[in-house]
């Protein structure tokens, strides 16, 4: 008896504050509702809480949110206890996904989004991120937060905070919002959500850019793991071509100059493989949406660049960005060769009737990176093939090119050798088409052949 006459004073007590928060009600009224209501709830009692939900005064929430401060008949309430008002109500509804999915909420992502403040005291910028994860689950809260705004907001906040709390969090929130875009896109098409990733893009570029070009700390890792998510689940190529043109030349071009001044400087350190297979996707990735002109154009400042060498005291360094790509084919040149190598050792124990150990991890790595690392050789074939000719001054170092020529004959004998093994062996064309490896492996091959200057000798 006493537990039931406890929940109906808990229920009448809620129901006098949902009288207080009214829109006919004085700020004053309101305030003092809005503060008794999260510490009445029974997280437990769903009907409870939905009951105040049915009732609550979003209009005035949204007015906590985004006003500095407020007088009222007792003096002014600050800033920070608006926002913590706001926040506790709104923490109360984001824990149920019928109310976090709700169009109420989802409105409220715009407002939440100023209210992140980095190095925060109290807990109001986690608890903030905290609703903003729940709340972006469905295709409104996606376009609410793919706003530009909302994502400036939130990567400022992870570049200005020392709090690795606010950080990791709002890594997070960026991260999930643009895996549930692109899998949503991917299984479907819907217009709004589109339009919504496809705008959001340039704040992206801009701040994982400047990120990976600039900081030299733990971020820059953070902003490539992200690209290297990102950019693959983009739904089709129609959306970063339309990107593209919408950006201009001239901003793209700022893009990918920090784009490779950053992935330049990770593939130049000794660093865990996981960071320097992310970096191959990215670049595999840029490539495929941007052309090849970013990445190998300074091949033709190699001729110059010897002569500048030449005459440089002792002990100079060259300029490492014009080297990059010769460089970055070598790593992926080697890469490729460890990989096939041990790929074809594996199928030929396999077709032998020999013990083999399964490693599931190394198997879907490969799987992934020999995709990744033909289609950059690929790239690099065909702008050799399209910008060297004998006849014609290219600025390219002969030493240079016959480097890269020796790194990619070799590579591509090892191609040759594993896709000669693998027809020799398969014996149906179903099984052949199902197979990742050797897909690739034809396609890059007929890629070698075909390019004028690349033939077989």
């Amino acid at each position: 008896m006493s537990a039931h006459s406890s929940n109906a004073e808990r229920s009448a007590e809620i129901d006098r504050c949902l009288t207080l928060i009214s829109p006919s009600q004085p700020d004053e009224s309101k305030f003092v509702g809005m503060l008794l209501l999260p510490r009445l709830l029974n997280h437990d009692q769903v009907d409870l809480v939905q009951h105040v939900f049915d009732g609550m005064n979003f209009k005035f929430i949204e007015r906590l949110l985004r006003t500095s401060a407020v007088h009222s008949e007792t003096g002014q309430v600050p800033e920070p206890v608006l926002r913590e008002i706001a926040i506790n109500v709104l923490a109360s509804f984001a824990r149920y996904e019928s109310m976090a999915s709700s169009k109420v909420m989802s409105d409220r992502i715009p407002a939440l989004s100023t209210v992140l403040k980095a190095n925060d005291e109290s807990d109001g910028t986690k608890e903030a991120l905290h609703i903003l994860l729940c709340v972006s689950v469905t295709k409104e809260g996606l376009v609410r937060m793919l706003d530009p705004d909302v994502i400036k907001n939130v990567f400022e906040l992870v570049v200005d905070t020392r709090n690795d709390q606010e950080q990791q969090l709002g890594l997070q929130l960026l991260q999930s919002t643009y895996t549930r875009a692109c899998h949503m896109l991917n299984e479907k098409s819907i217009a709004s959500l589109e339009s919504a990733l496809k705008y959001s893009l340039q704040t992206l570029f801009t701040a994982l850019s400047k990120i990976l070009a600039n900081n030299q700390d733990k971020l820059k890792f953070e902003a490539l793991t992200m690209l290297s998510s990102v950019l693959p689940g983009v739904p089709s190529e129609q959306i970063m071509r339309k990107f593209k043109d919408d950006s201009g030349e001239d901003k793209v071009s700022r893009w990918l100059q920090d784009l490779r001044s950053g992935l330049r400087q990770i593939l130049s350190s000794k660093l865990d493989v996981k960071y320097r297979d992310q970096s191959m996707v990215v670049i595999a990735c840029l490539l495929n949406y941007f052309g090849p002109d970013w990445l190998f154009s300074s091949l033709r400042q190699t001729k110059s660049e010897r002569r500048k060498s030449e005459k440089k005291p002792a002990g100079t360094l060259d300029d490492p960005d014009v080297k990059f790509p010769v460089l970055l084919i070598h790593l992926v040149a080697v890469e490729t060769r460890v990989m096939l190598d041990d790929i074809h050792e594996r199928r030929m124990n396999l077709h032998n009737g020999e013990a083999v150990e399964v490693d599931l991890g190394r198997e879907t790595r490969q799987e992934t990176m020999v995709p990744v690392c033909f289609e950059i050789l690929e790239n690099a074939i065909q702008y050799l093939s399209a910008n060297y000719s004998e006849d014609q001054e290219s600025g390219m170092d002969a030493d240079v090119l016959l480097k890269i020529r020796t790194v990619l004959t070799d590579t591509m004998n090892i191609v040759m050798e594993l896709l000669k093994f693998v027809q020799d062996t398969t014996s149906n064309e179903e099984e052949l088409e199902d197979d990742l490896i050797a897909q690739a492996s034809m396609r890059i091959v007929a890629v070698y052949l075909a390019e004028e200057g690349y033939e077989l000798e």
